[in-house]
């Protein structure tokens, strides 16, 4: 009967403790959420420093291929092209600074201030209110360092549909491919004939090559040609990792390619 007694004493006070414990724990979290740890911040721990490059919605024009250069001297650059409009690109240049959380940096330059929440190579692109865009346009306002990094680089064809290119199957010339913002297009060769199209990126290393033309040389081995145009037309997402670039189908790999030059 003591023995029944004492348990039934003993379990409200373990149900206490319990109870203390587990609050205890939730009040650390919350403070934890509330108060980041600064050391881990995108501010002490990303590359953040770099071009960033997207289209952002126009409300007149085609769209506004934005890049946005941040130095780590807390300067910046932006420049801002009106697609479809014969406007000279527009240029502001000034100072950017962190808020408390270091995970958003605001550009000013004059009256004019923009903010962008920094992500792993990302810059996205706040509304006056400091909040992220939402809606359908959303991802619009996403500049992504990889976008950028795409261009103006001569991309060799190492591998297709993995398999290992070889000179032998090119007709002993480099096959490869570049892009660049001028037109947005690009440029591919596989041996006999000269590819071109349009191409668009987006955040998330989104990628959509449009059907190109090409000249119409006829010749000996045109294997490789044909799979490098259905890998171009049907390429929706890529990768770059250092002079690596690989053109994917979702999280099918179909062709890789090296850059020797920067």
């Amino acid at each position: 009967m003591k023995q029944i007694k004492k348990s039934l004493i003993a379990l409200p006070i373990a149900l206490f403790v319990f109870a203390a414990t587990f609050m205890s724990c939730e009040a650390q979290k919350s403070a934890t959420a509330n108060n980041p740890d600064p050391a881990h911040s995108a501010q002490n721990s990303l590359d953040y420093d770099g071009i960033y490059r997207g289209i952002i919605p126009c409300a007149d024009c085609e769209g506004i291929k934005a890049t946005v250069y941040l130095m780590r001297n807390n300067t910046f650059k932006t420049v801002y092209d009106y697609l479809g409009k014969e406007v000279e690109p527009f240029e502001t240049i000034g100072k950017f600074t962190w808020n408390k959380d270091g995970n958003t940096v605001t550009l000013t330059s004059g009256n004019d201030k923009t903010s962008y929440f920094v992500g792993e190579n990302t810059l996205t692109q706040l509304d006056q209110n400091g909040k992220k865009m939402t809606g359908a346009l959303a991802s619009k306002y996403v500049l992504s360092k990889d976008n950028y990094r795409i261009l103006h680089r001569k991309w060799k064809l190492i591998e297709l549909m993995g398999k290992r290119v070889t000179s032998s199957e090119t007709m002993n010339k480099e096959a490869y491919i570049q892009f660049s913002d001028q037109e947005n297009r690009y440029t591919a060769y596989a041996g006999c004939n000269s590819m071109s199209g349009s191409f668009s990126t987006e955040a998330g290393n989104k990628i959509e090559l449009g059907i190109g033309i090409s000249t119409m040389m006829a010749c000996e081995n045109m294997t490789i040609e044909r799979e490098l145009s259905k890998v171009l037309s049907t390429a929706d997402h890529f990768q770059v990792d250092g002079n690596f670039l690989v053109l994917m189908e979702g999280t099918k790999v179909l062709a890789k390619f090296v850059a020797p030059v920067n």
